[in-house]
């Protein structure tokens, strides 16, 4: 489905809601009755009771935080900061609109990232460049660790009323707002994640964020695309990124990523590297007999493809007992016709099973 073109940028671009907007819109907002931002999240029903208790806290991935000093950087920089030509000037209001109920101090800090973020002029010597990565990069870790909801409610109307199709902007407006407000963005992350029309430069990123904010709502979701039989019948992203978002998802939950794993690991019609995914994955559960029986099956796999023929032997060799896996890879070593993989076989033999 294609979208009408973006508006030529300007240093006052005015936000251009197209049917993708239009679209985001209603699915941002479709649980405004739910919480109100601005105030405590909402207290939930206890099942024993019924009454209310306490917010669940919500679960959040560790991630690595960037660890570079001021010291470490070049002063003083080399001539004056300049944007770029397509950097444009950020109206707060357009943006993250009056009627919103959003904080006058959240709808100041997203607008001070969005300026923060706009791109400098290339021909800029690299201390520039440097410093804006560096301190960008601190200002987003920064906001997505924020608890504030109206923080990420901020980002998500800014993600939908963004006036230019920048991909890296948009995609940050996109993470914070799913990070620090994963209930209302769950609609509208599921709404990219699942459904055909929008942008894929948008769509894959969205995956992955749903599996972190709403992992209930992307196991429903996701799970057609990774049970399908044949070639898929609409655009949607790669499959890797929905087995990807799949062991997020059972991170965060506590689930076993293993029966999906097999299923994805044995089944034709999924793409290469979601297998790849699927069989690493499995390396660390082949104490299961799913995980274990779907290693041995891919290892012996008629289709010609040696490279996931490869990669279940070395699952084999890191998850099984050594002796358990070593035999099994003399078995099939002894009865191997493809002679690249007996090349390879022989090598792993060789080099841990004596």
């Amino acid at each position: 489905m294609s979208r009408p073109p973006a508006p030529p940028p300007s240093r006052r671009a005015k936000p251009h809601v197209g049917p993708f907007g239009r679209i985001a819109s209603k699915a941002l907002f479709g649980l405004a009755a739910v919480a109100t931002l601005g105030c405590a999240e909402a207290e939930v029903e206890t099942p024993e009771t019924g009454e209310a208790g306490p917010p669940r806290p919500a679960r959040r991935l560790e991630r690595p935080v960037l660890e570079i000093k001021d010291s470490d950087l070049m002063e003083p920089l080399v001539g004056e900061k300049r944007l770029a030509a397509e950097a444009i000037e950020i109206d707060p209001y357009a943006l993250m609109p009056r009627d919103q109920p959003i904080t006058a101090e959240a709808r100041e800090e997203i607008a001070a990232l969005l300026r923060s973020l706009q791109p400098l002029d290339p021909t800029l010597t690299s201390d520039h460049h440097d410093r804006w990565f560096i301190e960008n990069k601190r200002l987003v870790q920064r906001l997505e660790r924020d608890t504030r909801p109206e923080v990420g409610h901020a980002a998500l109307h800014a993600f939908t009323n963004y006036p230019v199709h920048h991909v890296p902007i948009r995609r940050t407006l996109l993470e914070i707002g799913a990070r620090v407000s994963p209930v209302e963005a769950t609609p509208l992350l599921a709404a990219l994640a699942f459904n055909y029309g929008h942008k894929m430069d948008y769509r894959a990123e969205a995956v992955l964020l749903l599996a972190e904010a709403s992992p209930e709502t992307y196991f429903e979701g996701a799970r057609r695309f990774l049970e399908r039989e044949g070639n898929p019948t609409e655009t949607a992203p790669n499959d890797e990124f929905f087995v990807r978002g799949w062991l997020i998802a059972c991170e965060l939950t506590d689930t076993d990523p293993t029966p999906m794993m097999a299923s994805v690991a044995t089944n034709f019609a999924m793409e290469h590297y979601a297998r790849v995914v699927a069989l690493r994955e499995l390396a660390d559960h082949a104490d299961d007999p799913l995980a274990s029986g779907a290693l041995r099956t891919v290892l012996v796999e008629s289709t010609g493809n040696d490279y996931l023929r490869r990669i279940a032997a070395q699952s084999i060799l890191k998850g099984f007992p050594r002796e358990t896996a070593c035999t099994l890879l003399q078995t099939v070593l002894s009865r191997e016709s493809s002679m690249g993989f007996l090349r390879f076989l022989d090598d792993m033999v060789q080099q841990n099973c004596r």
